[in-house]
């Protein structure tokens, strides 16, 4: 027996008279089935010009995902062990939560990986696979303050 997790399936809606057809992505959500994505297609004028117009074999959406990057580049800082470099140089903080060192390498993977502004960093933080597993305690950074002064986490 073969499993999918994802189904996607063409369903038409009828509204005001007029049939509408969707996209419909459905999977298991606590064990019932519940739809999980769906996209516009059209009415059916609009999805025969859209089949007719596009060439065969050519893609009519496209979603890009990352893998593995950020944890490539936490991988080589740690074989580069710049936290402890940076640590026996640069005392820390008592009210850090993390050291400099930590902070230093997460702005290295944050630059490398998705660049953003520091207000937007926390953002970007939470949005990785990785989040809280860093060595430190919270899962949102915060960088914080004028500058480049970083402070704590929240």
């Amino acid at each position: 027996m073969v499993y999918y997790l994802y189904m996607p399936s063409i369903v038409g809606k009828r509204q005001a008279g007029k049939t509408y057809y969707y996209l419909v992505e459905s999977a298991r959500v606590q064990g019932k089935p519940r739809i999980v994505s769906q996209q516009y297609l059209g009415s059916a004028e609009e999805v025969v010009a859209k089949l007719t117009d596009a060439a065969a074999g050519e893609p009519v959406r496209s979603e890009h995902k990352a893998f593995g990057d950020l944890a490539a580049v936490w991988s080589m800082l740690e074989r580069l062990d710049v936290v402890g470099t940076v640590d026996g140089v640069v005392s820390r903080r008592a009210d850090a939560l993390a050291s400099v060192g930590t902070y230093i390498a997460l702005a290295t993977a944050n630059r490398i990986v998705a660049p953003c502004s520091k207000l937007a960093f926390a953002d970007w933080w939470a949005s990785t696979p990785a989040r809280g597993g860093c060595g430190y305690r919270a899962a949102r950074p915060t960088i914080a303050g004028s500058g480049t002064r970083w402070i704590g986490c929240r």
